[in-house]
């Protein structure tokens, strides 16, 4: 098996991540955090965390750190905000090759990383920035560092380590040091490690990640602990150090965290099955083939044959843990990505060497019929709802299309080149045209970073935008100021301060204005819908109109 030959598509991989660079940061979450990480320069207090002036109690500040750190070097724009982001994302294909070179040979190692990079998840969270790209891929090199230094005991791995474990913490909380925990953890214990469990380099890692974590901790003391007559979450007396290490995290499972949507507990099996494509029906065999040997082996016999416990539990109980969670959202579970990628790459290479091809033709059938109805979706995606008019993409997905069709259907294809073939095939290309057309094409329909452009290119004065009813955080990142809500009983107040001001608002709000007797302008006019919100009516062109609703930004006089 030349396992090298898929060492382009880890490439392509990366090209992809790069070719969504332009594509306009996305409303809520993620233009949220490029727009605070902006605040955060403009007020020039880096330990005190504020949105809109406000101060902010929530998610750890290392993707504010970063991003302003990157806004500082390379100006304020979506390339400083992805670009981060891309590098962890490297840096845990990186480490997923290194952990699996240690445990196994370099056929798995390859194909694990080239699994986790052409992921669904990866690609998404490359674009649509999340402080979870920065967890999942400290997590997975604090387990290789860590790993490393069960393998060399006199090495010096665990410094780095608990450094990333102490990233992983300042940018999700203490799942941060309770994955890694976990998969470390699960292989001691199995394997009866005990003189690797009670390491002095482990009390000592503890120094390291306390140093790495001093900034936050010494920031969320003042800020809050200091000042318990702050208003957070319309509550007082709030402690910033207990909310970091418990409520933020564990309080979600208690039911003391104010974030509730009650999901349910299998919330993150459908979360993973997408968002682990196209590999997520070769994870789900693999976890029924190690079910099967438990099986017929017995789990003694079981517990002697495998190489490492270490993916296994750094997949299976942070799982479980997130899942008793009352709050969820599809990419809290991209923290567990690298290690199904790891058992997903040991699966498949075991196919591959025992040529089990005659008990696999199930996998085989399924798995192209899934590819071919996810094909079949895209194609009402390019032709239908959003029609491709560049040749170039155009060929992009017939070629695409042609490749899949060819690893599926000819006879000259081995079993497990099809299998591999026609995932990649399909992954790839269709995420270029994800990148270069469907992004782009849908967030022309998020008003508030087209209206935050012509803001900032037109010059109009910063400090006398507004919202009314209605506010965009996109509006904030690209006019790059900070867009206060106002009610309309407070126009007149503003109007006597400047004269001139302008509103971001709603058909409400122009008619609002007008009726009052204001003198209103209306400078730009876009129609809106939410772009992490798509539903298949928005999609269809012929119902498109009954789901937008207009934006308008309005110079107001008296």
């Amino acid at each position: 098996m030349n396992i090298h030959r898929l060492i382009p598509a880890l490439f392509a991989a990366i090209c992809i991540y790069l070719l969504a660079i332009p594509v306009d940061i996305m409303d809520v979450d993620a233009a949220q955090y490029a727009s605070m990480s902006r605040e955060m320069i403009d007020r020039g207090d880096y330990l005190h965390i504020f949105d809109r002036s406000h101060p902010y109690l929530d998610k750890p500040p290392f993707i504010f750190w970063i991003t302003a750190g990157f806004y500082k070097i390379f100006g304020v724009g979506n390339f400083a905000f992805k670009l981060p982001a891309i590098l962890f994302a490297l840096l845990g294909i990186f480490s997923v090759f290194r952990f699996a070179r240690l445990w196994y040979d370099q056929e798995t190692a390859i194909l694990a990383a080239v699994i986790l990079s052409t992921t669904q998840g990866y690609f998404h969270f490359t674009n649509d920035v999340r402080t979870d790209v920065y967890l999942a891929n400290s997590t997975i090199a604090a387990v290789w560092l860590l790993s490393e230094q069960l393998k060399s005991p006199k090495s010096w791995y665990w410094i780095p380590a608990f450094f990333f474990i102490g990233i992983g913490m300042l940018a999700k909380g203490p799942l941060g040091i309770v994955a890694p925990g976990l998969a470390i953890g699960t292989h001691l214990l199995i394997t009866k490690n005990w003189s690797g469990i009670f390491k002095w380099q482990w009390l000592a890692g503890l120094i390291v990640t306390t140093i790495v974590l001093s900034p936050m901790l010494y920031g969320l003391y003042s800020q809050y602990d200091l000042h318990p007559e702050t208003l957070v979450n319309s509550r007082t007396n709030v402690s910033g150090l207990r909310f970091y290490f418990w409520e933020q995290s564990f309080g979600r499972i208690t039911g003391e965290n104010v974030w509730k949507n009650d999901s349910g507990p299998f919330f993150f099996v459908h979360s993973f099955a997408w968002s682990f494509l196209p590999w997520a029906l070769f994870f789900f065999a693999a976890l029924i083939h190690l079910g099967r040997s438990i099986i017929r082996n017995g789990l003694k016999m079981f517990i002697l044959k495998q190489t490492e416990w270490i993916s296994l539990g750094g997949f299976i109980l942070p799982f479980i843990a997130l899942s008793t969670s009352r709050y969820k959202l599809p990419h809290y579970i991209y923290v567990v990505f690298p290690f199904a990628a790891l058992i997903t790459a040991h699966y498949l290479v075991s196919l591959y060497r025992n040529r089990q091809e005659v008990g696999f033709v199930w996998l085989r059938g399924i798995h192209t019929f899934v590819l071919f109805g996810a094909w079949a979706f895209v194609g009402v995606i390019f032709i239908w709802f959003f029609p491709i008019a560049n040749p170039l993409l155009i060929l992009v997905g017939i070629s695409g299309l042609a490749s899949f069709i060819y690893f599926a259907f000819s006879k000259k294809v081995l079993f497990w080149h099809r299998l591999i073939g026609t995932s990649l095939a399909s992954i790839l290309s269709v995420n270029v045209l994800m990148a270069s057309h469907f992004y782009p094409e849908v967030l022309n329909y998020q008003s508030g970073g087209k209206i935050g452009n012509y803001y900032l290119e037109n010059n109009l004065p910063k400090d006398q935008l507004f919202n009314l009813y209605v506010g965009s955080r996109a509006l904030d990142v690209y006019a790059q100021t900070v867009s206060d809500d106002i009610k309309i009983d407070q126009v007149d107040s503003l109007l006597s301060k400047y004269s001139v001001i302008y509103l971001f608002t709603d058909e409400a709000g122009k008619d609002d204005l007008t009726r009052d007797g204001y003198s209103v302008n209306i400078i730009q006019k876009r129609d809106d819908f939410p772009a992490t919100l798509l539903r298949m009516n928005f999609g269809n062109p012929q119902k498109r109109p009954e789901t937008l609703r207009p934006r308008y930004l309005l110079e107001a006089k008296n």
